[in-house]
C-alpha cells in the first residue's frame, strides 16, 4: 500500500501536520504502507529523522509520481496545482482539498476545513473560524478518521544537531540542569503575531527577578536582528542571544536546550511543542482553539477583541499580560513526583519497601502510594503512613497489577510517576538520579538499575547477575546512542499526562517504553538509581517467571507498530547477543553455568513460542506469587 501526502506550507503548519505520517501508518498496518510526502524545500529538514515518513519529494519534482500507484491521496493544500495534482489519480481515495467542475473542492470528510477556510464562502468562512473550538490535529484527524488523541507532531534530533545542542551549551557554561528560559517573541508571518519590543524587554526583567537561577536565552529569525539587538540593549538581566540566522537544522537544536520556550504563535511554537519542550504560547490575531498544546503547557491569549481577526493591523499583542505568563511558568517549573509502589502479599518484604522510598536523598519532593489487594501487606503500609504525611494507602481490586495502576492513573494527577515493587527496594539517590533525567523535557521515560542481591555462588544467582549485567549494558550503550532502550518493572517512571492507561495483556513495563519512543521522546537511564532484587533460587520458580515475562512481550504488536520499533526482548536478539557467553564466565563452573543458561533461554523461548502461537496461550495481567523470591 502506497500513501502519498501534500503539505508544503508554512514551515509550522507542515510542522503539526507530520502527525497523519504516524497516524495513517497505525490505521493501515496490516497493508504496511509506505508514506510519500510532497513539501517545499525549506521544509525538507523536518523530515530528516522521521521514521514515519518513507520518501519525501520536493513540489517541483512531483510529477515524478505521476505513474506511481497510490491506494490514498491526502491534499492539505489549498491552491489550484496542488488539487489538480491530487485529483490527476484516477484510482485513488482521495481526501483534503481537490479539482473539480474547474473549481477547488473538498473531499466529503474535509467540508468543515474548507468551509472556515479561505476558500470558503465569505463571510460566513470568518464567522466559522472565530465560532470553531476544534484544535487543528482534531479537524485533521477526524477529516481521515484517525484518533487523533493519540498522537503527536513528530521531530526527533539527529546526532548532529545533538552535537549542536552540546556545542552551545558548553560554550556558554550552561548544563542540562539549569532553568533555562527561551524567549521567541517575533514572528515573521503577515499577521502582527509579535510581542511587542517594550514588553519583550519587561518579561525578560520579570523573569530574571522572580527566577534569579534561570538562564534567558533569546531567538529571532533574519528580519529580527535589530529588534532583537535592541531587546538585548534595553534588558538589565543577562540575556544569551542565539542570532538570528539559524537554519532549520539549528533551530531545532537549539530549541532542544530549553527547559521552557515563550513564543508567539510560529515555527518556534511548532518546533518546541514536536521537541516535547513545555512551552508558552502568546495569542493574538490568529485562532487560539486551533492550537494544541499536547498537555506540554499553556495558551496565553490577549484581553483583545481582536484575537482570531486575523486583522493585518492591530496592537492586540500589547494586550498579553505578563503576570499570567509569569504564573504559568510558576506551574511549568514545578515537577509533581509521586512513587507507586504495587505489592502482593509482601508482608515480609513491604517494610523494606517502603522506607527504602521514605529515605530518598534528593531535594524534590515527593508523594509515595502503596497498592496492595491483601490485609497484610496494606496494615503495615497503613502503620507507615501514620507517621508521614507523603504517604498513602489504596486497596486494589486484587486481579492484577496493570488493572491496579490503571485505576490509580484516572486518581492521580501530577507530572512523574516512578513505579516499583513492594519486593524489592531502591538506593538513597534513586528518586534524584531518575528526576534529573526528567529535566530534560525530551526523556519521557526513564529505566533504573536492577541489581540482584544473590552473588554468583550458585548456578541461580550466577545466572540472575549474568542477565542483570547483560541488561545494563545494553541499557547503558541504548543511552549513549539516543537508541530505544526496554524499562525494567522493577523500577521505571516517565510523565504521567501522557498515559491515560495500559492494556491488561501485555506489561506495563514493556508498552510504555513504546508509547513515549513512538512520539518521539527519549528514554532515559539512571543507572546510578539501583533497585535491589532477590531472585529465584530454583528451576520451576525460573523457568515460570522467565516463561511469563517473555509472554508478555508477544503481544505487543497489537499496540505499538514493532516494524518501526523492533521489540528488544527476543529469541534473536538473545542469540545476536552470544558474544557475551564467552567474556562474562571467569572459572570453570560458571563457563558450566553460562552453558546451562544458553540451553535454558532457548527451553523458555520454545515454551512462549508454543503457549502463544500454537496453544493460543497469551499472557494477562493477574498476580502471580513467585515464593522464593520473598
Amino acid at each position: 500500500m502506497r500513501i502519498l501526502i501534500i503539505k508544503t506550507g508554512a514551515l509550522g503548519d507542515v510542522l503539526r501536520s507530520s502527525f497523519i505520517a504516524q497516524a495513517l501508518k497505525d490505521k493501515y498496518r496490516k497493508y504496511r504502507p509506505d508514506v510519500y510526502w510532497i513539501t517545499d524545500k525549506k521544509a525538507m529538514p523536518l523530515f530528516n529523522n522521521n521514521v514515519y515518513v518513507d520518501k519525501v519529494f520536493l513540489k517541483e519534482n512531483k510529477y515524478l509520481l505521476q505513474n506511481t500507484v497510490f491506494n490514498l491521496i491526502v491534499n492539505l493544500e489549498e491552491d489550484e496545482e496542488n488539487a489538480k495534482f491530487a485529483s490527476s489519480f484516477e484510482n485513488s481515495k482521495k481526501i483534503g482539498f481537490l479539482f473539480k467542475n474547474n473549481k477547488i473542492v473538498p473531499s466529503e470528510s474535509a467540508k468543515e476545513w474548507f468551509n472556515m477556510s479561505i476558500l470558503g464562502k465569505k463571510p460566513n468562512n470568518d464567522i466559522l473560524k472565530r465560532k470553531n473550538k476544534k484544535t487543528h490535529r482534531q479537524i485533521l484527524g477526524e477529516m481521515l478518521g484517525i484518533n487523533w488523541r493519540k498522537y503527536d507532531p513528530f521531530l526527533r534530533l539527529d546526532n548532529y544537531q545533538r552535537k549542536l545542542s552540546e556545542d552551545f551549551l558548553r560554550r556558554y557554561n550552561l548544563s542540562r540542569s539549569d532553568l533555562i528560559i527561551g524567549i521567541n517573541s517575533g514572528s515573521a508571518d503577515r499577521w502582527p503575531k509579535a510581542l511587542p519590543i517594550a514588553k519583550t524587554v519587561k518579561l525578560i526583567d520579570s523573569l530574571n527577578k522572580k527566577y534569579p537561577e534561570a538562564k534567558i536565552i533569546l531567538f529571532g529569525g533574519p528580519n529580527e536582528v535589530e529588534r532583537n539587538r535592541e531587546i538585548m540593549k534595553k534588558a538589565k538581566a543577562r540575556v544569551i542571544d542565539t542570532g538570528c540566522g539559524n537554519d532549520l537544522i539549528e533551530f531545532p537544536a537549539l530549541i532542544s536546550i530549553c527547559s521552557i520556550l515563550i513564543t508567539t504563535d510560529s515555527l518556534g511554537l511548532h518546533i518546541s511543542l514536536s521537541l516535547k519542550r513545555k512551552t508558552l504560547c502568546l495569542v493574538g490575531p490568529t485562532s487560539p482553539n486551533e492550537l494544541d498544546m499536547y498537555d506540554l503547557g499553556y495558551k496565553i491569549i490577549a484581553k483583545s477583541k481582536d484575537v482570531c481577526s486575523y486583522k493585518t493591523e492591530t496592537n492586540c499583542m500589547n494586550k498579553i499580560e505578563l503576570n499570567k505568563i509569569l504564573k504559568n511558568v510558576g506551574n511549568l517549573v514545578k515537577q509533581d513526583i509521586t512513587i507507586i509502589i504495587t505489592a502482593f502479599k509482601e508482608p515480609k518484604t513491604i517494610a523494606k519497601s517502603i522506607e527504602s522510598a521514605l529515605k530518598q536523598n534528593t531535594r524534590y519532593d515527593y508523594n509515595i502510594i502503596v497498592s496492595a489487594p491483601d490485609e497484610e501487606t496494606l496494615k503495615i503500609a497503613k502503620s507507615y503512613s501514620k507517621n508521614n504525611k507523603n504517604l498513602r494507602v489504596f486497596q486494589d481490586p486484587g486481579k492484577g497489577k496493570s488493572l491496579a495502576l490503571n485505576i490509580l492513573f484516572k486518581k492521580l494527577g501530577g507530572d512523574i510517576l516512578i513505579l516499583t515493587d513492594g519486593d524489592v527496594y531502591m538506593n538513597e539517590n534513586s528518586v534524584e538520579e531518575i528526576s534529573n533525567l526528567f529535566l530534560d523535557p525530551e526523556i519521557g521515560c526513564v529505566t533504573g538499575r536492577p541489581v540482584p542481591v544473590e552473588n554468583k555462588n550458585n548456578k541461580f544467582g550466577y545466572w540472575a547477575n549474568f542477565l542483570f549485567e547483560a541488561a545494563h549494558n545494553i541499557r547503558k550503550e541504548a543511552f549513549k546512542r539516543n537508541s530505544f532502550i526496554e524499562c525494567s518493572g522493577y523500577l521505571f517512571a516517565f510523565r504521567k499526562n501522557k498515559i491515560e492507561s495500559i492494556p491488561l495483556d501485555v506489561a506495563e513495563d514493556s508498552v510504555i517504553p513504546y508509547y513515549f519512543w513512538e512520539k518521539g521522546y527519549k528514554i532515559g537511564y539512571a543507572e546510578k538509581a539501583e533497585v535491589y532484587v532477590r531472585n529465584v533460587d530454583n528451576w520451576k520458580d525460573w523457568i515460570n517467571q522467565k516463561t511469563r515475562t517473555g509472554k508478555a512481550h508477544e503481544t505487543l504488536y497489537k499496540y505499538v507498530n514493532i516494524d518501526i520499533t523492533p521489540r528488544v526482548k527476543t529469541f534473536s536478539n538473545e542469540f545476536k547477543g552470544v558474544k557475551n557467553l564467552i567474556k562474562y564466565p571467569k572459572n570453570f563452573n560458571e563457563i558450566i553455568w553460562t552453558l546451562e543458561l544458553a540451553l535454558a533461554r532457548l527451553y523458555m523461548w520454545m515454551i512462549v513460542k508454543a503457549d502463544t502461537k500454537i496453544k493460543k496461550k497469551h499472557y494477562q495481567d493477574a498476580w502471580e506469587r513467585v515464593e522464593s523470591t520473598k
